[in-house]
C-alpha cells in the first residue's frame, strides 16, 4: 500500500477536494483506495455521509481496528469527528508517538487490503499530522498564490526533514500543487520564483488547479469534479495533475 499524505498548515487551500478526487480517480483505475480523514471539522468524513463511531480515533487509540465505511467497491474511507481533536492529548507519553498510525495501519491488515491510502490533514503540524508524515510514502502540498500562501511551508519541510532522518527515511515529497489559480496567472512559474526568493528547495507540479465553479457543485452533490462534469476546467486540471504523479506513485 502506497500512502499519499495531504497537508498544510493552512486551511482552505482545496486539501479535501484534491484527496476526494485523487481518490476517486485512483478507484476508478481499479485501485483499491482508503481514506483517512484525521481532521477533527471532517469535512472529508461529511462529503461521503460517513459518520461512524468506529472511526480515526478508534484506529489511534482503539485496541480493534475500525471498519472503513465503503463508499463504492474500491473506496472506503475511515471517518472524522470532534473527539479527533483529542488524540493529540492522548499519544502524550506513548513510546514511539510518532508511529502509531503507521504500526496500526500494518497490524490491522489495512496495508495488504489497500493498494493505496490517502490522508486529509488538519491545518496543523502536530501529533495527528506528524503520525501522517511518518506513514507517507508521498507528501503533497496544496498551496494558493496568495499573499501568505508561503507561511508555514518552511515548518513542513523542516518536520519532512526530521522524520526522514528519525523514522521514515522513504517519505518523498510529490510536490507543491498550485489550487484555486487564475486563467490570466502564470501560477506555477510565479511559485517557482518565490520559493526559490524564499530559500525552499521543493518539487511543484507542472499542473495546477484552476479556479472553477465546477468544485463547488460537485461538493454540493457529494460527487467528484470527475463525475460531475468530466469536461470542466477542474476536471481536465485534476486529470494533468493525475498524469502528472501517476508514474511517481506506481513506481
Amino acid at each position: 500500500m502506497k500512502t499519499i499524505t495531504i497537508t498544510n498548515l493552512k486551511g482552505g487551500v482545496g486539501k479535501t477536494t484534491t484527496a476526494i478526487n485523487l481518490a476517486h480517480r485512483l478507484a476508478s483505475e481499479d485501485k483499491r483506495v482508503l481514506l483517512l480523514d484525521t481532521d477533527h471539522q471532517a469535512n472529508l468524513s461529511r462529503f461521503f455521509n460517513a459518520q461512524s463511531e468506529r472511526n480515526i480515533y478508534q484506529l489511534f487509540i482503539g485496541k480493534a481496528a475500525p471498519q472503513p465505511y465503503a463508499i463504492s467497491d474500491n473506496l472506503h474511507i475511515i471517518s472524522s469527528d470532534m473527539e479527533t481533536a483529542t488524540i493529540n492529548f492522548r499519544l502524550i507519553g506513548q513510546m514511539a508517538w510518532h508511529s502509531v498510525l503507521r504500526n496500526k495501519l500494518v497490524s490491522s491488515g489495512f496495508t495488504a487490503l489497500y493498494d493505496y491510502c490517502i490522508i486529509d490533514c488538519p491545518p496543523a503540524l502536530d501529533m495527528i499530522v506528524t503520525n501522517a508524515l511518518t506513514a507517507a510514502d508521498y507528501v503533497l502540498i496544496p498551496l494558493t498564490s496568495g499573499q501568505f500562501a508561503y507561511d508555514g511551508l518552511r515548518n513542513i519541510i523542516d518536520r519532512i526533514d526530521e522524520i526522514k532522518e528519525s523514522a521514515n527515511p522513504h517519505i518523498e515529497i510529490l510536490g507543491i500543487l498550485l489550487t484555486m489559480v487564475s486563467e490570466r496567472t502564470r501560477a506555477v512559474k510565479t511559485v517557482k520564483d518565490m520559493l526559490k526568493k524564499h530559500g525552499l528547495d521543493i518539487k511543484t507540479c507542472e499542473a495546477r488547479i484552476r479556479q472553477c465553479e465546477a468544485f463547488k457543485q460537485a461538493e454540493l452533490k457529494h460527487i467528484s469534479i470527475f463525475d460531475y462534469d468530466p469536461k470542466s476546467n477542474g476536471a481536465c486540471d485534476m486529470e494533468t495533475f493525475f498524469q502528472e504523479i501517476r508514474p511517481r506513485i506506481e513506481k
